[in-house]
């Protein structure tokens, strides 16, 4: 062969080669007979986490997605003009967002609820509902709300409805939502599941084949699929999922009990683990500071020297952030007071570092606040 031939063809066969280490199929395109013919179809990568996300939810069906928006797109497109969605309140400022345009241009009928509050959701949902969605525990606040009385209320007005939960800040090792009703689990993954700040993507898991086709329909036609090499870094950022929760659980813990002796700290949100529907929780809470001038909120966060400023979370390295003025900035000021979310919540998101280190990296921004 001449040489520019050899540049394109000349190929070593692998194909016996069996690495311990799942490899990273970059490549778009796979040769005809192969069942991934095409990455925005499918890709190898994809597959070996959906595998993995889907056993952990106890189901057989997993799509995996670009982000955890994507993911949240592609379940609310489920719905189509004249039905009726009710959110949770309290959720991530960009899905409360995307949610009101969404719906507004769908003509799709949506409410926003706590749903912490079990006896408006009873109020609120009616044999027109058409779809259920919240986060638990919530965002902000760490409320938790009840799957199973949610979707139970839900399934006796209209059976076809769907219970659809934000499951990113439980993770499937803590809490599972289809074993309690749900109909659908989706998750962004750049949180907890890579746990290095260092990719984005999504996924959603489903209780049946019928809504598994539908999401998979829609990241093809859509062109949503996360890239092989972050789809890689995801599963084996995996394998360490539950230790780093653990470490999480343990280093939060002293961080409550410091934060409930300091007189600054006016309130600490953090989830009742019932041990049932959530079995453990860690890394992530709010406090609210004692004051009413929101320069000490900047001083404090400015001077933190171990917690990372930035608007995501649940990284190995430790982070704060202002919700008012970070993840929720996408909502008008009258909806964050709706919520109850002020500039005076902080929340603090507790990494792998010795907690004796955060410890004294808070005590110093505190004191720093006259």
């Amino acid at each position: 062969m001449k040489d520019s031939t050899l540049l394109v063809r000349e190929k070593i066969d692998y194909s016996e080669a069996r690495p311990i280490a799942t490899p990273i199929f970059q490549a778009s395109a796979f040769r005809s007979g192969d069942p991934n013919f095409y990455t925005r179809n499918t890709n190898p990568n994809f597959e070996d986490l959906e595998n993995l996300l889907a056993k952990l939810d106890n189901t057989n069906y997993c799509v995996t997605l670009s982000s955890g928006m994507a993911a949240i797109s592609s379940v609310v497109h489920l719905l189509k003009p004249g039905d009726e969605l009710i959110s949770g309140s309290l959720i991530y400022g960009c899905t409360y967002r995307f949610l009101s345009d969404f719906c507004q241009q769908m003509n799709i009928k949506l409410k926003f609820v706590d749903l912490s509050d079990l006896e408006k959701a009873k109020s609120t949902i009616t044999e027109k509902t058409t779809m259920v969605f919240f986060e638990t525990p919530t965002n902000p606040f760490l409320r938790i709300i009840d799957i199973k009385a949610i979707s139970t209320i839900l399934k006796s007005r209209n059976s076809n409805a769907w219970v659809v939960v934000d499951n990113t800040w439980a993770t499937p090792i803590n809490q599972k939502p289809l074993n309690f009703g749900a109909d659908i689990s989706l998750y962004s993954g750049s949180k907890f599941f890579s746990g290095h700040s260092d990719v984005i993507i999504g996924a959603v898991t489903v209780k049946n084949k019928l809504l598994y086709d539908k999401i998979k329909k829609y990241r093809f036609y859509h062109g949503a699929v996360p890239d092989a090499f972050s789809a890689w870094l995801t599963r084996r950022s995996m394998q360490t999922l539950e230790i780093r929760l653990k470490r999480h659980e343990e280093s939060i813990r002293d961080i409550i009990n410091y934060l409930e002796k300091q007189p600054l700290v006016s309130k600490i949100y953090f989830p009742e683990i019932d041990g049932v529907q959530l079995k453990a929780y860690g890394c992530l809470l709010f406090f609210r500071l004692k004051t009413q001038d929101y320069s000490h909120v900047e001083k404090f966060m400015n001077t933190l020297k171990l917690f990372d400023q930035g608007t995501s979370m649940a990284s190995v390295a430790s982070a704060v952030a202002n919700p008012f003025n970070g993840s929720h900035l996408s909502m008008s000021e009258a909806e964050r007071n709706d919520i109850g979310l002020d500039e005076f919540v902080i929340r603090l998101s507790i990494g792998l570092e010795e907690v004796d280190d955060l410890v004294a990296d808070l005590d110093f921004a505190f004191s720093t606040i006259n």
